[in-house]
């Protein structure tokens, strides 16, 4: 009689070593979300739930974009199949379910050995099956409003303002100072367009958020030169940011700057199948804060609008220089 417990059965599946596996390779062919560049305007590409209207997070960010890559999708609505037929919709029969993983709160243990922290409440993991849009029938086309160069560079300036940061212009090299807290951006004429301006910005004003006065990010403050394992991973977080950020407001992701990283993201990736998870998480958190002075705008007064003109002018003035070799740090 065939006894489920014996071992002759399979091993449950590793969610994470799965996301972290498909990751490596298409690290390995330079396909990763963040390996490839996203053009201004190119908005709406963030996973997220049409019944809950909610984007999902960390590293169900980076597991549902590599899954939508590797399918092919590029509907980015993601939800259960109980969710889709709440709304009467239809997964197709014989469509292959994703993975998110979900973490619950639950009651402590009881135990009179338990500590503190173990009585108060225990995290569960679980992993939960979820279908694109494109594998389920009946369900509205997604319409997505490509952005106007010009808005793609409004929504940047406000962002780099409402930050608060110390920016500070010239030279060729685009990098953090993370002792003295401020940004170095060459000149604006500089960069080939307005828009790789502000795709620029966002990576260091990634970086700009691990400082410890604010989101205290231990992959920024205890890192200390190039090649250390924090250092490489920084600069992960700071290209998840900048892709985050991309998939929700348009403004570019340009990625040309980080093969030198590649190597030891694999290796990090290889070490550790959690170091993808923790990246995605502290990029996720960096989003946010980036991002709350800009989500707070959209259920309040519409800001006085910059306009085309003032794009077409900082286009302009690209126009006429021929740009620099930028680094990037």
């Amino acid at each position: 009689m065939y006894n489920p417990n014996t071992k002759d059965r399979s091993p449950p599946r590793d969610y994470r070593a799965e996301v972290t596996a498909d990751i490596i390779k298409m690290l390995e062919e330079g396909t990763a979300p963040w390996q490839k560049p996203w053009e201004a305007g190119e908005a709406g590409r963030m996973p997220w739930n049409p019944v809950t209207g909610k984007p999902y997070r960390g590293g169900n960010v980076i597991g549902l974009m590599v899954a939508g890559m590797r399918k092919g999708y590029s509907d980015s609505r993601w939800m259960t199949y109980r969710q889709a037929a709440e709304k009467g919709w239809q997964v197709r029969k014989g469509e292959k379910a994703s993975n998110i993983e979900y973490w619950e709160s639950k009651p402590g243990s009881k135990a009179e050995d338990a500590d503190d922290d173990e009585r108060k409440s225990r995290l569960v993991h679980k992993v939960y099956a979820v279908f694109n849009a494109e594998q389920i029938d009946g369900i509205p086309p997604l319409e997505v409003k490509p952005k106007e160069a010009w808005e793609v560079c409004e929504t940047g300036e406000r962002i780099m303002k409402d930050s608060g940061a110390d920016v500070r212009y010239g030279g060729d090299r685009a990098y953090y100072n993370r002792k003295d807290d401020y940004i170095r951006l060459p000149n604006r004429d500089q960069f080939p367009d307005a828009p790789s301006f502000y795709g620029t910005s966002l990576h260091e004003l990634g970086h700009w958020t691990g400082h410890p006065s604010r989101l205290n990010r231990a992959t920024l403050t205890d890192s200390y030169r190039f090649g250390d394992q924090n250092y490489s991973l920084e600069e992960l977080v700071s290209e998840l940011t900048s892709l985050y950020i991309a998939a929700e407001t348009g403004i570019p992701n340009d990625p040309k700057q980080h093969a030198a990283y590649v190597a030891s993201w694999i290796k990090a990736l290889k070490d550790d199948k959690n170091a993808i998870f923790k990246a995605a998480s502290a990029a996720s958190a960096a989003a946010d804060y980036l991002l709350q002075h800009e989500k707070r705008a959209e259920v309040e007064e519409p800001q006085t609008s910059l306009g085309p003109t003032h794009v077409e002018r900082l286009q302009k003035q690209s126009e006429s220089h021929s740009p620099s070799s930028l680094r990037r740090a």
